[in-house]
């Protein structure tokens, strides 16, 4: 991913759990087969922070109830804090993923 993609992402995004899906939907190209995710993918640390960093900001203006980004931390991206991936690679492979298998064969 990179800034354009991930601004793109929050131009369009009506509500936080939008923005997290479409940043899901990049780690996962087949995200609506998916069943459940237990654990979360991981990224560089860059990508990490500019995240961060646009939550906070559309937290703040369309959230002002909840504490900005709170469900990055809870549901976001690991952070790579090994420096095993450049700045804004994403790794999937952090997270067990089980697909919905009659998705999957549709999709096939």
């Amino acid at each position: 991913m990179n800034k354009k993609e991930i601004d793109a992402i929050f131009e369009k995004a009506t509500h936080q759990a939008d923005a997290l899906i479409d940043l899901y939907r990049a780690a996962y190209p087949q995200y609506d087969a998916i069943k459940k995710i237990d654990g979360w993918p991981t990224c560089g640390k860059e990508m990490w922070h500019y995240v961060w960093h646009k939550f906070n900001e559309f937290d703040k203006k369309n959230h002002p109830d909840v504490m900005p980004t709170g469900l990055w931390f809870n549901k976001g991206f690991s952070c790579d804090q090994e420096n095993k991936l450049g700045p804004w690679e994403i790794d999937p492979s952090t997270a067990d993923v089980t697909y919905e298998m009659s998705l999957m064969l549709r999709a096939a």
